[in-house]
């Protein structure tokens, strides 16, 4: 196991509006697996949530939003409270 790789992982959750059935948090999941610099992605239906273990570079989650934007739904980073 590499530490110097995992303590670079960071947790981000993202507020989802408009994906409401399984397919759409399949579509999101399948598809956000694919940007470069996400280890795991999951939609919380029941939050409205996506939570995203990601490199820490903070663009990134700009991307997640956009890509997001581009499937018909809509995703901000919600702010660490």
């Amino acid at each position: 196991m590499n530490t110097n790789t995992e303590a670079q992982i960071k947790h981000a959750v993202l507020d989802l509006k408009g994906a409401t059935c399984t397919s759409c948090a399949i579509a999101i999941e399948h598809l956000g697996k694919r940007l470069k610099g996400v280890s795991d992605i999951a939609v919380e239906r029941a939050t409205s949530t996506i939570q995203v273990d990601y490199d820490g570079n903070t663009e990134l989650l700009q991307k997640l939003c956009d890509f997001v934007g581009r499937l018909g739904y809509e995703a901000t980073v919600r702010t660490p409270e």
